[in-house]
């Protein structure tokens, strides 16, 4: 019996294999395999939990100490969280321990954003480089004149963040509907950051054609998860809090941050595997 079934699992990863190696590599399956292919060369989950680390101790810091710069009300961003997604009155409290800082400590806070950013925040850019010099087979030797592309790559990125902290200041107390409407504007603005990130980062050897389609499914899924987390949040925040307290607001929190991450690595994958078609079917 035990002959019988290992016989089984042997003929059915052989018919597998043949099935895979009988993909034509500008058919759909064909591109679904490249880019799996391309994505498990990158060890796509390992660098989506990099980027994931680097965004909650470097980013986040610095988005907190842009958010108390920018309102009066130091509880102004927990605030319009908590109404967003509308948390329970539990979770709500325990989200203002977490996100509210008390004015007094404004310079300590910026200057742990400001350290955080220059000794972790380089590595959002660095991981962001090998992803796609991986995805593309690109041949790079990392050097130090790469590091002021890492600055660049996420001073960019703070600028994105700053950005959507003004919309949300001006937005606060406005329309459900005004969000929803600007949503197309993201969707540009984040299709033109991972558009010149990546050739930046790649030393401009990847043409922005061939980058175009990683960027637009990146920013689109991006946006999308902004708009999913709206109608989930509340739920998903509340679950973890529950059982973990304080703690679970931010596992929660870095649960989509690892989502986000993801989307961009496996964005990231597909797009060579696209243009390879393409250069296929030309």
């Amino acid at each position: 019996m035990l002959h019988g079934t290992r016989a089984r699992v042997e003929a059915l990863d052989r018919r597998r294999n043949e099935w895979v190696a009988g993909r034509p590599p500008d058919s759909r399956s064909g591109v679904a395999i490249d880019a799996w292919r391309r994505y498990r060369a990158v060890d796509g989950p390992l660098q989506s939990l990099l980027l994931s680390v680097y965004i909650l101790i470097a980013v986040v810091p610095a988005l907190l100490v842009m958010a108390e710069y920018l309102e009066t009300d130091p509880a102004a961003l927990a605030n319009h969280i908590v109404r967003n997604y509308g948390l329970s009155a539990p979770t709500a409290t325990m989200l203002r321990g977490v996100l509210i800082q008390d004015r007094t400590h404004e310079l300590g806070s910026a200057l742990i954003a400001i350290a955080g950013a220059l000794f972790f925040g380089v590595g959002f850019g660095r991981v962001l480089q090998l992803v796609h010099i991986r995805a593309w087979r690109v041949p790079h030797h990392v050097t130090q004149a790469d590091q002021p592309r890492y600055a660049a790559v996420l001073l960019a990125l703070f600028g994105i963040i700053l950005l959507l902290l003004v919309q949300t200041k001006e937005l606060a107390g406005g329309p459900s509907w005004a969000g929803l409407a600007l949503a197309p504007g993201w969707v540009v603005v984040l299709l033109l950051y991972f558009l010149w990130a990546p050739r930046l980062l790649t030393h401009k050897v990847i043409a922005r054609r061939d980058l175009l389609p990683g960027a637009a499914l990146t920013a689109v899924g991006l946006v999308a998860l902004m708009l999913i987390s709206s109608v989930v949040m509340e739920f998903w925040v509340d679950f973890y809090a529950k059982d973990y307290g304080g703690l679970g607001v931010v596992m929660a929190i870095f649960f989509w941050i690892g989502l986000s991450s993801t989307v961009i690595v496996a964005a990231a994958s597909l797009s060579p595997a696209l243009a390879h078609r393409r250069d296929l079917r030309r």
